[in-house]
């Protein structure tokens, strides 16, 4: 019997508790969109030598390892924090190892203490400046969800911290490592804090019926439709901004490369998405139908995550490459 528990609460503590399989992948995209154009950039242009080095040296394995152990300390908190909200949700009390019994509350400070430590001692070994952004980012992360603070149920404050940080970080770290502020990496940053902004709002009308219960957020206070309507246009402006710095670069040479077309896939990937959102009346179903992970696989969005980064790998292999 105590092989078999062992093993399991394993699976409890770094997997179902840090949430990674929701977002080892993307993390790790976001730091590769940091570092490649960058590359692209500093070579005008790529070949796949230019690629080696980022293979070959210790900064692109240690932004990884600072990214990876930040996101496992916010989902780790998050749960533990959210524990007295997650409880009256059904789906999300199974969801959750603190509630269902799985994790207790010892291995969960284990766990965020030494998450934490390792990215702050892997960010100090870089340089100051990137202990400093990382001491900062897990002070939001914890109290996004911890009391006093709980940014969460803060109006506007929730949606910002969430913007700014919690979808942001793995990219907005990278740039801050690399010292990449060109126009390109901000507006791909720009792009990153609208969408994550968009996900915070998309999780509130989610789960509208049982914070309204425990708590005030900003979809509680601008009413669920609003907030919809809201999320649409956010992806409106993203998508049109993608397409003038696009066409501003051919006719001036200032905007976005060719290179950076996958913000536009990703923009019509989800507009479907955001127009049924508008017609909708079932919010709850249809918004935990885009998430993937914890039990939830949505093979639509895997399927449609497939065909966008495959027409966009085929156009820089074979185009711009």
């Amino acid at each position: 019997m105590r092989k078999k528990t062992k093993p399991n609460k394993t699976k409890s503590l770094l997997f179902n508790l840090t949430r990674i399989r929701e977002w080892w992948l993307i993390s790790l995209g976001f730091v590769f969109f940091a570092y490649i154009p960058y590359i692209y950039r500093l070579n005008d242009g790529m070949t796949l030598r230019y690629l080696v080095p980022l293979f070959t040296t210790p900064p692109f394995y240690l932004s990884l390892i600072i990214v990876f152990s930040a996101q496992m300390f916010l989902f780790a908190s998050n749960d533990y924090y959210d524990r007295h909200v997650d409880v009256l949700d059904k789906k999300k009390r199974k969801r959750n190892p603190i509630c269902n019994g799985n994790v207790t509350a010892k291995e969960v400070w284990v766990l965020l203490i030494c998450t934490a430590a390792i990215a702050l001692a892997v960010s100090l070994y870089i340089n100051t400046r990137t202990f400093l952004f990382t001491a900062f980012a897990l002070f939001v992360f914890y109290f996004y969800t911890a009391e006093p603070l709980r940014f969460k149920k803060r109006v506007g404050l929730d949606v910002l911290s969430h913007a700014i940080f919690i979808n942001t970080f793995p990219f907005l770290f990278t740039i801050i490592l690399l010292r990449d502020f060109h126009f390109e990496a901000l507006f791909l940053l720009f792009v990153l804090v609208f969408r994550s902004a968009a996900a915070q709002i998309l999780q509130e009308i989610r789960d509208y019926d049982v914070d309204k219960k425990v708590e005030r957020n900003t979809v509680i206070v601008i009413g669920q439709r609003p907030a919809a309507q809201l999320v649409f246009i956010v992806n409106l402006l993203v998508t049109f901004s993608t397409v003038i710095f696009m066409i501003t670069y051919f006719l001036y040479g200032f905007g976005l490369r060719p290179f950076f077309i996958f913000v536009f896939f990703i923009c019509l990937l989800y507009s479907p998405f955001f127009y049924r959102l508008l017609i909708t009346d079932n919010y709850q179903y249809y918004i935990e139908s885009l998430w993937i992970g914890q039990g939830r696989t949505s093979r639509s969005i895997i399927l449609s995550y497939a065909v966008v980064f495959g027409v966009y790998i085929f156009i820089v292999l074979f185009f711009l490459l």
